[in-house]
Order: structure tokens, then sequence, then C-alpha cells
């Protein structure tokens, strides 16, 4: 756990673009599939795994909601829990996006931790197995 707590500071200050997002998204997806989820999320949750890039990263649900990787704070939640802060429960939109049509956009509202405002955020989300696997960028 010691490992996670640098993931959200380590990131760089540069925002990542929508296109940026899909295309870690596709790259994370595709190394879930060759050595399998428990490496993948360990992975995904090390600062220097290579799959952080500007300010994106990769969260991963696991097959009953939990969240896997990404904000250390909310490593072990159950996502079908989370709300914006205009009430939209965008956890279970989520799995719902990556169960219904896989290669999807969700947006909700989410504190950028760099700017410290409310903005809209935009996640591209794919299903591996019974996993949720998505990347999102600030508009």
């Amino acid at each position: 756990m010691f490992v996670l707590a640098f993931i959200v500071p380590g990131l760089a200050q540069e925002r990542g673009t929508p296109e940026q997002a899909q295309s870690l998204c596709e790259r994370a997806l595709l190394h879930m599939k060759e050595v399998g989820p428990a490496k993948a999320i360990r992975d995904f949750n090390d600062p220097e795994g290579g799959y952080i890039e500007h300010d994106l990263f990769v969260i991963v649900y696991d097959p009953n909601g939990t969240i896997m990787s990404g904000i250390p704070a909310l490593i072990g939640k159950d996502a079908h829990n989370l709300t914006d802060v205009t009430g939209k429960e965008f956890g279970k939109a989520i799995i719902d996006a990556a169960h219904e049509k896989d290669g999807s956009w969700v947006e909700y509202h989410m504190t950028n931790r760099t700017t410290k405002k409310v903005e809209v955020k935009s996640s591209y989300v794919r299903r591996f197995d019974d996993y949720v696997v998505f990347v999102g960028a600030y508009k």
C-alpha cells in the first residue's frame, strides 16, 4: 500500500486529452490480456509501471465493483456507491457502460486534483472478462 500513496502526487501537471485517455485504456486492456488482471493491476498502481501519463491513470473495478487501481484513497471501495457533486451515480454508470457498450464514454463531475476545481471528466470505458477498465480526461 505504501507504493500506492505516491500515484497521485506523482502525476504530471499537463492535462491528458480524451484521445490519450482512450489510447492508454486500450493499452491497459491489452496488458491485462497479456499478463492477467492481478499483475496488470499491480502495474497500473506502480508509479514506474508505465501506466500514468500526464494526469491520466488506469482505474480497474473487479467483477464485484470493487476499485482495484487508481486513486489510492478509493482502492478497496465499492464503485456502486460513488456519486459526483450533482448526485450522478457515476460508478454504476461506468459499470453499466462497460457491460452495455464496451468502448463507450461516461461523463461525470470530479474535483481536478491539479486545479482543485470541480470539472467535467469523460472516461473511456472497456471490459475485460468481468473487469471494468477505464481512463478519464478532464474537458
